[in-house]
């Protein structure tokens, strides 16, 4: 079945377009609908053609056809995750509705935070808060996954973290965490559940500190340098779910 894989995979590459371009605009306030695709530094309209995804950066050399301004190599990258991610979700996942559903939602929220936190240091309110909502709704329709799992997932996820948060307020005087990072790991709770949301805390937690001592020894950051938390939890949280659901040896 390896033409249904291509299939998947270009059709991830277009949602991976598509997601790249919440990304930009969601924080510039700018419609993701309205206006067409555009060169964010000439303004002009991107054509359909300059517009395909995967091929078109390749095909353009990585710079606007219009005024040569470098195109971020991130936006290929994301779309060429989410085809591999969407290719693998059906090879390893493809076990019933509510779980491609449940990988869907995960992809589809966690790949523009991730985009947005490390550009903005922000996760917008419509993602974190939409997680929790979508992720409990479908514990009250999914029998794998009990209502009260969806709702554990949410306090323990939210909870643990505005428990450290801030305990290290008061201690330190300064803001390590932010609301942002405790309302998506309610969101994770709440797709996930609680005892799953232990775990991508605690991962999302050995990924950030090696990433900082990384920092600090390769680039001299001191200690105190804000690192963005929220592509962590997205990283740790997929590889969760793909590892605990697909059956990837671990």
């Amino acid at each position: 079945m390896y033409w249904l894989d291509i299939i998947i995979f270009f059709a991830g590459a277009c949602w991976g377009s598509f997601l790249a371009l919440v990304a930009y605009r969601l924080p510039k306030k700018i419609s993701v609908v309205v206006p067409a695709s555009f060169c964010g530094e000439c303004n002009t309209k991107i054509r359909w053609y300059h517009n395909l995804p995967l091929f078109s950066y390749f095909m353009l050399k990585g710079k606007c056809s219009y005024c040569s301004t470098k195109i971020p190599f991130r936006y290929w990258l994301t779309e060429f995750a989410v085809a591999l991610l969407f290719v693998l979700a059906f090879e390893l996942l493809f076990v019933d509705i509510y779980t491609l559903i449940r990988t869907f939602l995960l992809i589809s929220v966690m790949i523009p935070c991730i985009l947005i936190d490390i550009e903005h240091r922000i996760i917008p309110d419509r993602f974190s808060i939409g997680l929790v909502i979508a992720g409990f709704i479908l514990s009250l329709i999914d029998p794998m996954m009990a209502w009260h799992e969806s709702a554990a997932g949410i306090v323990v996820g939210g909870g643990m973290l505005f428990v450290v948060a801030e305990l290290y307020y008061r201690l330190t005087g300064r803001e390590g965490l932010g609301g942002g990072d405790i309302k998506l790991l309610a969101g994770v709770g709440a797709l996930l559940g609680w005892y799953p949301v232990l775990i991508v805390i605690f991962a999302s937690s050995i990924l950030g500190s090696v990433y900082g001592i990384i920092m600090m020894l390769v680039y001299r950051q001191g200690r105190q340098t804000a690192i963005p938390f929220g592509p962590f939890i997205g990283i740790a949280s997929i590889l969760y779910f793909f590892i605990a659901e697909g059956g990837f040896p671990g």
